[in-house]
């Protein structure tokens, strides 16, 4: 859905982040060898993914020939892809290394398929579009980086018909809790949420929030309900460390929103907490319930953010983050150096 005056005019400056695009698990089920390719979609561009040599490599899903895509067809000798349609083979940096039908013309310089920045990290597959300004780096994810977690769970992707801008805001959004969540994450008997500082820190949005323990008479034993330490890298990804009020042990909820285009993303969520004992189907269950809250309600929303919108004071988290993008769209009309300093010059609120 079309919005009368967007926010951000002009989204290609999300080229320049990184973006997951599937899970590892994805790609290794994709066929027995575990190499793909397979084809996924981001910022409304066709992207293939396939293991050769070894390494996860990403390129635009488009033989050069034909058109035809390259995820349609099948990886060969582990270090190929070979087009579905005239069996045309791309090596790992995309560049077209065999035709089968002219095998002894010299191979076009046009005949490529674009690579892109490709990276595994935390059980997922990453890309970056736009390589050339070099600024940016995959999210922080506490996940892998605390000793005291002893199960951490990337669970499968889910897509909405929502922009990621509002799935961002829709997780960092507290007003909403008591109205959508009320029983699952909220006692509607405390609907006026707290304003708390934020701070800009190198490229994350941070902030501090205790909801309050009194609501855990409430709420089922499994709510993660704590003081809530929100790391939240620009521009759709969620690290959430709470320390749970009911046993003071740490517990994660880390998300991120891929922008499969304007109006659609898919996202990524990582569970991680302290017993072993517990099956990945409890807290998998739970978000799952509470994601079946959130969706109806966030699709009844215009796909991007619109300069439109009224915002109240309890809505300073996603001003900030509004001001953010803003900033990121508009700096980035005015190349590398102006970009870089829209998103790593630190703005502290807090004490």
């Amino acid at each position: 859905m079309d919005i009368q005056h967007p926010l951000v005019p002009d989204q290609s400056y999300l080229r320049h982040f990184w973006h997951p695009v599937c899970t590892l698990k994805e790609l290794d089920e994709s066929n027995p060898n575990g190499t793909g390719p397979i084809g996924r979609t981001l910022l409304d561009e066709n992207i293939v993914l396939a293991k050769l040599s070894g390494t996860v490599v990403a390129m635009r899903d488009r033989c050069a020939h034909r058109f035809a895509k390259l995820s349609a067809g099948k990886v060969i000798d582990d270090d190929r892809i070979q087009c579905p349609y005239h069996g045309w083979e791309y090596g790992v940096d995309g560049k077209c290394v065999r035709i089968p039908s002219c095998p002894n013309l010299r191979i076009p310089m046009k005949a490529k398929a674009t690579a892109y920045d490709c990276e595994v990290k935390y059980g997922l597959v990453w890309v970056r579009l736009d390589s050339s300004w070099d600024c940016t780096s995959v999210p922080y994810c506490e996940a892998l980086e605390n000793d005291e977690f002893k199960r951490v769970i990337v669970a499968d992707p889910y897509s909405w018909n929502s922009s990621a801008e509002r799935r961002w805001e829709n997780f960092t959004d507290f007003s909403h809790f008591a109205y959508v969540h009320p029983g699952t994450l909220f006692d509607p008997a405390y609907n006026e949420p707290e304003i708390v500082p934020v701070d800009r820190v190198g490229g994350e949005l941070q902030f501090y929030m205790e909801p309050g323990k009194e609501m855990l008479d409430n709420l089922p034993p499994d709510s993660p309900l704590g003081s809530f330490t929100y790391r939240c890298a620009m521009p759709f990804s969620v690290n959430l460390s709470i320390r749970l009020y009911r046993n003071n042990e740490p517990f994660l909820l880390w998300t991120t929103s891929s922008p499969t285009s304007a109006n659609t993303c898919k996202n990524f969520m990582i569970i991680a907490h302290t017993d072993p004992d517990v099956p990945d189907s409890d807290p998998l269950n739970f978000q799952k319930v509470v994601l079946a809250e959130d969706q109806p309600v966030i699709e009844t929303q215009p796909g991007g953010l619109s300069r439109d919108e009224i915002s109240l004071p309890t809505d300073k988290v996603s001003s900030y983050y509004r001001k953010w993008l803003r900033e990121l769209g508009t700096s980035a009309a005015n190349g590398a150096d102006a970009f870089k300093a829209a998103l790593l010059t630190d703005v502290v609120e807090s004490d």
